[in-house]
């Protein structure tokens, strides 16, 4: 593969405005760094850092995102990844986004021999023989780390690993659980003509659970969150179909996620125009919440409107 890299920026950008990160999960990819994350890129280089190898460890939620990335040391192993240079403030941001690791610098040495002291993202839970468990990425997540050694151009026995590596298919057991507990929904009188307006589910952002039990909505349905379960901030009360159509493609979720007051919301996304990759990557968010404890207790109007 040929290898990608950013020629250097003016001597003007030094080590008080910019530093360096490495990625080998979903921040490998220049493309993902720009488009999704926003991030200013001035140099980007591949190539491996000695002593470690390349895991994934268990995710956010086992039905939708069951792994992240993870690093464990190795004396005889090199991790292939990416280091890039982004201003001071852009990597503060980046490394509270990679809340769930430490920043560590290390030597990375790009593939023409330049050596680079960078930031590493070391997982805080450290890897423990025969006690911590490894998990299996989403096709979504695999995908991300793939395309982005492509793009790089990493070297071919590392692209093959990743080629090798098997990404979750929903059990048969959850998805027939999944149909069982949205064909109970439909049958049920209490619930089945229930349509919620826009308006309605942002009323329910968590803010006054009392009186407006939290909730979301993936496609047509919207969900009461089991209130023992931890849920994204951006996720209560708004339709997440957009967003994670948007996580999916690798579109920014700041710049193209889109709030029922905002401008451009309506119409929401047809679902007969989703790909098949698309729409099990909603169904297994919708599984995400039903089967840690969630509800459907209505369907949104607006998304059923913009269905036609």
């Amino acid at each position: 593969p040929t290898m990608l890299k950013l020629p250097p920026p003016p001597p003007t950008r030094t080590a008080a405005t910019h530093k360096w990160r490495f990625g080998y999960g979903s921040n490998l990819g220049l493309k993902t760094l720009r488009e999704k994350k926003n991030l200013s890129v001035d140099r980007y280089h591949v190539g491996i850092i000695k002593g470690y190898e390349l895991y994934f460890m268990p995710g956010l939620n086992e039905y939708v995102e069951p792994a992240w990335a993870a690093i464990r040391p190795s004396p005889d192993s090199e991790l292939h990844g990416s280091a890039f240079l982004i201003p001071n403030a852009e990597a503060e941001g980046l490394d509270r986004q990679e809340g769930g690791y430490n920043v560590e610098d290390i030597d990375f040495t790009t593939y023409d021999g330049e050596v680079i002291n960078v930031g590493l993202y070391v997982p805080k839970k450290p890897y423990v023989e025969g006690s911590s468990s490894e998990a299996i990425p989403s096709y979504r997540y695999l995908k991300l780390l793939k395309d982005g050694a492509r793009e790089g151009g990493l070297a071919q026995h590392w692209l093959d690993m990743l080629d090798s590596v098997e990404h979750y298919i929903t059990p048969p057991h959850i998805r027939e659980k999944t149909l069982q507990l949205i064909a109970e929904f439909h049958s049920d009188d209490t619930r089945k003509d229930e349509l919620w307006s826009a308006e309605k589910l942002a009323q329910h952002d968590g803010s006054d659970p009392d009186n407006f039990p939290t909730c979301t909505s993936i496609m047509q349905y919207v969900v009461q969150i089991n209130k023992e379960k931890w849920i994204f901030g951006s996720w209560v009360g708004h339709n997440i179909t957009r967003r994670n159509l948007c996580q999916f493609q690798g579109k920014s979720l700041d710049t193209n996620d889109i709030r029922y007051d905002g401008p451009g919301y309506r119409p929401l996304p047809k679902l007969c125009e989703c790909s098949e990759d698309e729409r099990e990557y909603l169904m297994q968010s919708l599984e995400g919440q039903l089967h840690r404890g969630g509800k459907i207790v209505a369907q949104l109007e607006p998304f059923l409107a913009d269905q036609s």
